[in-house]
């Protein structure tokens, strides 16, 4: 039996293990973790649908505007709340936004690289997907007929639903193998220019390709810190206040993960895995946080 169906059964104990501790405990547990996911085949619409459905019976989604404003410290929020991202730029985010989230009222951040969006050319597609997405990766990637980008139009559609477009990048490469400065203004200042310039909004939100810990470094965070109010990583973790606002944690989820695991992990299940790297990221950022 895989080890995620084996802490699947733990999570009743850590749900009652939290209240009880935020009864009789003056440190708080109230924080948000933000999710990410990417493609969502049209087949397993339902299976979004599903896993979305039940997290909200369990926990409340707020807004970008609401997470913004709990970095702030201009809003209080109660308990472990859930912020939706996601990143890649496809086409099917739109489907989920139209067919899932709007029904629900629950508002995302789409991460999107700037020189995906509108392609039409298949051939182009594919090889941004191969060489760009996957990081070149041939043997373990499908590429199905569905993964194609989000066009401007699209994106557009987000925003009038009330959801925030975020830069991930401009062609989606790893910032911390970029050694060329006018490479990396491209691929952070110039991608949020580009959708500032489409869209006509503010971009402020910049979550790095690839999200580990090694694909960042100091050089990179001032850059992005100099054109952006935000920065999320692939880092897993809650967000406790006060938040850093260059190193948000986010936890990517799989649809193929039993429902009980993704609440395992929006539990602090496995956060206790991720603290070294947390400390690396924060001390990028150097941004005064409370001790882990």
């Amino acid at each position: 039996m895989k080890l995620r169906y084996l802490l699947s059964y733990s999570v009743n104990f850590l749900v009652f293990f939290h209240r009880i501790h935020e009864l009789l405990s003056s440190n708080s547990l109230n924080c948000v973790r933000v999710l990410t996911y990417h493609h969502i085949p049209e087949s397993k619409l339902w299976q979004f649908k599903h896993q979305i459905n039940y997290l909200a019976s369990k926990y409340v989604f707020i807004t970008p505007v609401q997470f913004q404003e709990f970095v702030q410290k201009k809003q209080h929020i109660s308990g472990i709340n859930l912020l939706i991202t996601f990143d890649d730029g496809f086409k099917s985010n739109f489907l989920v936004a139209k067919e899932v989230l709007n029904p629900l009222g629950i508002k995302g951040i789409f991460f999107v690289p700037t020189n995906f969006i509108g392609q039409s050319d298949r051939k182009y597609q594919k090889e941004f997907i191969v060489k760009k997405i996957f990081n070149g990766d041939n043997e373990n990637t499908e590429i199905s007929s569905d993964m194609e980008p989000l066009t401007w139009g699209d994106l557009k559609y987000l925003l009038e639903h009330g959801h925030v477009i975020g830069s991930h990048g401009y062609h989606h490469r790893c910032l911390s193998l970029i050694y060329s400065q006018n490479d990396l203004y491209e691929e952070i200042i110039e991608s949020g220019d580009m959708l500032e310039k489409k869209l006509g909004v503010p971009i402020s939100y910049f979550a790095y390709p690839f999200g580990d810990i090694n694909s960042i470094n100091k050089h990179t965070v001032d850059l992005i810190k100099g054109r952006y109010k935000y920065c999320f990583s692939g880092v897993r973790g809650a967000n406790y206040f006060p938040v850093s606002s260059y190193a948000i944690l986010r936890d990517s989820i799989s649809l193929n993960d039993p429902l009980m695991y993704v609440r395992f992990i929006i539990e602090n299940g496995v956060d206790i895995m991720y603290r070294r790297k947390i400390k690396k990221l924060l001390a990028l950022t150097r941004d005064r946080v409370s001790p882990i």
